[in-house]
């Protein structure tokens, strides 16, 4: 399993999705999961369930563990697909909820994407054109080349295509139009209109180990709250990065891995810590500032905002996390609810970039996902 590959999967291939989760209590419930088919924009499909899912569409979690010699009491619980018991007869976007079948109540969800290779997408990713652009921003070109077992007789309407930023469904360009098109290819390359900015590298601590200091941990304790031992962690503070030079640094764009590294069973010996962030900074912003990342699963939740201390000029924000590596940027979102990143932006940055193509011929009900494309910007 490779928890940094995106959750996309070809249809009709043998490639599997895993998900794995904790519930923090010591009993077990029961869990069971199901699927539902979106359109490009992630919202419901106009199509039944029996439509694009084989077999049972309702499936409990039956692989579950206790944790083991840990301070906080949790079950771990684990599932793949498609399986014996669930295949897909469709591509496209799809969300994997899960729920409580006592409580009949959802717990948690989780996007990925089922493909066909119909179309084959050739990405480049440049410096900006535009010179008010060249130190801040990237620009991606591609090209599609159509396969003879797909017709698209109007690209312009038919197609959809969606730029994604390092799986970050929150940072997409959508609505791209062709501006070039010929009996094989469609060709989208313009300036402003498909461009991205840099972005700064990922902040990274590394909390693999609750023995010793990892990169950037400042401090690890154990202390007793509301009669409940746990770990208490604090990373080294920070700074926002307003520099104009690019530092260079490898990153997971966001990404992290449950890891420990005393030679445990990761998922049922791993502790969990409460992890505290600190930025050394005066107020940035009437806005709030939250973490973010995929240990946020890509979203602006409460439990990341951070709190101003007028006191001594820095934001401090707290999450529970299982040990591991993890990366994550410190964000504001404005009152139009669009997310930016607090650190300036470099064009060298190294990002990976997705392009998605959707086709929904005007008798068809559902976007198919018919190719994708991904490239890097680490050669820039």
């Amino acid at each position: 399993i490779n928890e940094l590959l995106d959750p996309i999967i070809k249809l009709h291939s043998s490639e599997k999705l895993t998900v794995s989760f904790d519930i923090l209590q010591s009993e077990e419930s029961s869990y069971a999961y199901t699927f539902i088919h979106c359109n490009s924009e992630w919202q419901h499909s106009n199509i039944f369930q029996s439509e694009y899912l084989n077999g049972f569409s309702n499936n409990y979690i039956t692989n579950y563990q206790y944790s083991f010699n840990t301070t906080t009491q949790y079950c771990h619980y684990e599932f793949s697909f498609p399986n014996d018991n669930i295949s897909f007869t469709k591509s496209g976007n799809y969300i994997v909820l899960i729920y409580d079948v006592e409580k009949n109540k959802p717990v948690a969800s989780k996007r990925f994407l089922i493909y066909e290779d119909l179309i084959n997408v050739s990405l480049n990713i440049k410096k900006a054109t535009l010179a008010k652009d060249r130190d801040t921003k990237q620009e991606i070109d591609f090209i599609l080349t159509k396969n003879k077992n797909i017709k698209i007789q109007d690209p312009h309407n038919e197609l959809k295509v969606i730029i994604q930023k390092n799986d970050d469904w929150n940072d997409i360009i959508k609505n791209c139009k062709p501006n070039f098109i010929n009996a094989n290819q469609i060709e989208y390359d313009y300036q402003e209109e498909l461009s991205f900015l840099g972005g700064s590298e990922y902040r990274d601590f590394d909390l693999k180990s609750l023995r010793y200091f990892g990169k950037n941990i400042k401090t690890i304790t154990q202390k007793k709250t509301q009669g409940v031992n746990m770990y208490y962690v604090e990373i080294q503070p920070e700074k926002n990065y307003n520099k104009n030079e690019y530092r260079f640094k490898y990153d997971l764009n966001g990404k992290y891995i449950i890891s420990t590294s005393e030679n445990k069973n990761k998922n049922t010996e791993s502790e969990y810590a409460l992890v505290k962030f600190t930025l050394n900074e005066k107020k940035i912003h009437n806005n709030p500032i939250y973490i973010y990342g995929e240990l946020t699963n890509w979203d602006i939740i409460p439990q990341a905002k951070m709190i101003y201390n007028e006191k001594n000029n820095s934001y401090y924000g707290f999450l529970y996390l299982k040990q591991g590596y993890y990366n994550y940027q410190y964000v504001i979102k404005d009152t139009e609810n669009k997310i930016h990143f607090i650190d300036i932006s470099h064009q060298e940055t190294r990002n990976e970039y997705s392009v998605y193509i959707y086709h929904r011929p005007i008798w068809q009900d559902y976007d198919r996902l018919i190719g994708l494309g991904k490239n890097t910007s680490n050669a820039l």
